[in-house]
C-alpha cells in the first residue's frame, strides 16, 4: 500500500516516543525494587559485570568455550537469584525486565526484515485520523443520545413507540461496542433525517477508536469523490480505497445522496464485498427506505446491505425540535 512519507516518518516518531517512555517506566521499575530489596543492586552490577567479561572472552585468542560456558552459568545463577528475591517481595518476576509494546519487533518497527505490523498499524492509524478530522466523532457518545426526544406515544411499525425502538437502537449499538470483534457484522441504519443515526454512527466509531480500533468515518459523497479523484489522477500519492478496504471498522453516512454513475455503485460494491469477505463490518446510515435501496442499488449490493443488522430509527426531526425549543 502506498502511503505517502510523511506517515512513515510519524510512525517513526511514534516508536521513538514508545521506546522513551517504556524506558522511562523500567527505570522507574528499578528504582522502586532497588529501594525495597537493595540487594537487587548488587546483583545487577554483577550480571553487567559478566557482559564485560563474555566481550573479553569473545576478543581474545583460543578457544572461548569453555569460558562462556562459565559465565552463562554464573548469569543464570545470577538471574535465578534476582527473580527469587522480586517474587519474595511482591514483585513480578519479569519486573526489571525491558518493556517493549510489541513483542514481536522489540519496537524498532521491523520483524523479519521487513516493517513490522505494529508499525504499519501506526501508519494505518495515523491516515484513519486524517481522513475523520473533519468529523465530530469526538463530540457524540452514547452518554449524548437523548432518548427524550422521542415520543413514547406515537407508534412505530413494530407497534411500540418510538422511544422504545430508539432504546433498542441504543443499547444495541452499545452491546455492538462492548463485544466489539473481528469478524464481525455491520449495522444498517434506516430512517428520515435528524432522528440520530450520524449521532450513534459517530458514538460507535469513537468509543471503538478508544479501544484501540482503526475507524474511518465519512459521508458516502465525499469518501466516493475521494476514492474517484485518486483512481482517475495518478499524480496522487494516497490510496483511500485501499485504506476503506483495511480499516476495522468503517462508517459510511448519508448512503444515497452521492451522485449516481456506474463508478461509484462499483466503489460502494467493491468496498461491501472486500470487507465481507474479510470479516471487516460495515455502519452504514441511510434516508432511504429498504424499497428505495433496493430500487436504487444493483441486487449484489442490496443484498449485502440487507444482511447488515437493520436498524430502523423512527421519531420527528430533532434539528427541528432543537430549533424551534431555543
Amino acid at each position: 500500500m502506498s502511503y505517502l512519507k510523511k506517515y512513515y516518518i510519524m510512525a517513526e516518531n511514534e516508536l521513538s516516543e514508545r521506546k522513551m517512555r517504556n524506558e522511562e517506566k523500567r527505570r522507574a521499575n528499578i528504582a522502586a525494587a532497588e529501594q525495597k530489596v537493595p540487594q537487587l543492586k548488587e546483583l545487577r552490577r554483577g550480571l553487567l559485570s559478566g557482559a564485560s567479561k563474555l566481550a573479553s572472552v569473545l576478543v581474545s585468542d583460543g578457544d572461548p568455550r569453555s569460558a562462556v560456558q562459565g559465565i552463562a552459568k554464573e548469569n543464570m545463577s545470577v538471574r535465578k537469584k534476582i527473580n527469587e528475591l522480586l517474587i519474595s517481595n511482591g514483585f513480578k518476576e519479569n519486573f526489571l525486565d525491558p518493556i517493549y509494546g510489541c513483542e514481536k519487533c522489540k519496537d524498532t518497527g521491523i520483524y523479519k526484515g521487513k516493517r513490522c505490523s505494529c508499525f504499519m498499524d501506526i501508519v494505518k492509524n495515523l491516515q484513519c485520523l486524517e481522513l475523520n478530522a473533519s468529523s465530530a466523532m469526538n463530540l457524540c457518545s452514547f452518554a449524548s443520545f437523548d432518548l427524550n426526544y422521542y415520543s413514547d406515544t406515537e407508534k412505530a411499525l413494530s407497534g411500540k413507540t418510538c422511544r422504545e425502538e430508539m432504546r433498542y437502537n441504543l443499547n444495541y449499538c452499545i452491546r455492538y461496542c462492548d463485544d466489539f470483534h473481528l469478524p464481525n457484522n455491520g449495522i444498517l441504519m434506516i430512517g428520515g433525517t435528524g432522528l440520530g443515526k450520524t449521532h450513534l454512527s459517530l458514538a460507535v466509531g469513537g468509543e471503538l477508536i478508544n479501544k484501540g480500533y482503526s475507524v474511518i468515518y465519512g459521508s458516502a459523497p465525499d469518501l466516493f469523490r475521494k476514492v474517484e479523484r485518486e483512481h482517475f489522477d495518478s499524480t496522487l500519492e494516497s490510496d483511500t480505497m485501499q485504506l476503506l478496504q483495511e480499516c476495522d471498522l468503517l462508517i459510511i453516512d448519508d448512503l444515497g445522496a452521492e451522485f449516481e454513475s456506474k463508478f461509484y455503485l462499483s466503489v460502494l460494491y467493491d468496498l461491501l464485498n472486500t470487507r465481507m469477505n474479510k470479516g471487516k463490518p460495515v455502519v452504514i446510515n441511510t434516508n432511504f427506505t429498504l424499497q428505495e435501496l433496493q430500487n436504487r442499488y444493483v441486487g449484489r449490493i442490496s443484498s449485502r446491505l440487507f444482511f447488515m443488522e437493520n436498524l430502523h430509527f423512527y421519531g420527528s426531526d430533532i434539528r427541528m425540535i432543537k430549533k424551534f425549543s431555543e
